[in-house]
């Protein structure tokens, strides 16, 4: 899958007239050559492979990156990069206008200030776009473990605990089934602060009449999942009902409407249109989904301003809600895989309105 990788960025390189990218960010680099350590600097030019790093990881970069020459640079890294790019007669050269420091920018341009650079981010995002078969394996094996989390959760979670106690008992439970870790970002929020959609667990007590959202996610060989669910503490009143219904068939809606072919936006705007309808549209203020890998937010996003054309590989998180101030929130949040006949759905968790009993 490297190999592979490497020869589509290639194809990129040469629409674009480059000789080679120099990339620095973890994310990418992780992607282009499968090594995980914690510092390094790619250089692939048309013909070779370099991976720099320094003595901690030279063993570690053999065995995580054997398609790469491996080099070890005892200091600065950028004098050694450049002659590299003196050897190879680079001209042209694509780095991470987005992930490389200033200081680190002009130093390259005062080692070679007749080296044309151009943001070579765009190329790379695309390619990051269609997930491979290795890549889905992962998320399959992540959203599995946020499902089998939410089923242990139902049976845990109960009036009296804090917030914060039911995050760690999830979070505990992913790595106890083979997680990396979970993304960073896990809500857990209860009764009127479950309508913060990145509501932070605190030490908040959960108690009889709550909505409580947990909006989790595992991450397997660094690749995060999202997965979200809304349950109520005790019998639900009739407000909490509709509003979880309306959320409910705002998602169905635009289940039955993806596939390759569709557009980013006019999805997002199908069920905007079910929540808007319902008289809550101004409390759906996100948008419907977003693509996930090694990021957590990846592109493309399912939102007005996105009109990206769905394509079979691209993974798409399905996630409206409606949040009230002073009243909470409900979002339900599928993780699925677009097919080259419609799309496969990784979330099997019931969507059906747990009420927890008290």
């Amino acid at each position: 899958m490297i190999m592979k990788r490497n020869e589509n960025l290639r194809k990129e390189l040469q629409m674009k007239s480059s000789d080679a990218v120099l990339i620095t960010s973890p994310e990418n680099r992780f992607y282009l050559s499968g090594f995980k350590g914690s510092s390094g600097v790619l250089l692939i030019t048309r013909e070779k492979n370099y991976l720099l790093t320094d003595f901690r990881y030279m063993d570690q970069a053999r065995e995580e990156a054997p398609d790469f020459e491996i080099i070890n640079h005892e200091r600065n890294v950028y004098p050694v990069i450049m002659s590299y790019v003196k050897k190879h007669t680079i001209q042209k050269m694509g780095i991470e206008f987005g992930k490389l420091p200033v200081q680190d920018f002009k130093e390259i341009e005062n080692l070679n200030p007749s080296l044309n650079l151009f943001n070579c981010e765009e190329a790379i995002y695309k390619l990051r776009m269609i997930k491979d078969q290795e890549e889905i394996g992962y998320f399959k094996k992540g959203i599995a473990l946020c499902d089998q989390a939410f089923n242990h959760i139902l049976s845990f979670i109960r009036p009296g605990m804090s917030e914060k106690e039911l995050g760690l008992e999830l979070e505990f439970f992913m790595r106890r089934g083979g997680a990396d870790g979970i993304k960073e970002n896990h809500v857990i929020a209860s009764g009127e602060r479950s309508s913060l959609p990145h509501g932070q667990a605190t030490g908040r007590i959960i108690k009889k009449g709550d909505f409580v959202k947990m909006d989790i996610g595992a991450k397997i060989n660094g690749y995060y999942t999202d997965f979200t669910r809304t349950v109520v503490i005790g019998e639900p009143s009739e407000k909490q009902r509709e509003i979880y219904n309306i959320v409910r068939q705002a998602q169905e809606v635009a289940l039955e409407a993806i596939g390759p072919g569709k557009v980013c936006s006019e999805l997002d705007h199908l069920a905007r249109s079910v929540i808007a309808e319902a008289g809550y549209g101004v409390n759906f203020g996100h948008s419907l989904g977003h693509s996930i890998g090694l990021a957590v937010h990846e592109s493309p996003a399912m939102r007005a301003t996105d009109h990206t054309v769905l394509e079979p590989g691209m993974v798409i998180t399905v996630e409206p809600g409606i949040y009230i101030p002073g009243f909470g929130g409900v979002r339900i949040e599928d993780f699925i895989v677009i097919t080259e006949d419609g799309y496969e759905n990784l979330t099997t968790a019931t969507k059906e309105l747990q009420i927890i009993p008290v």
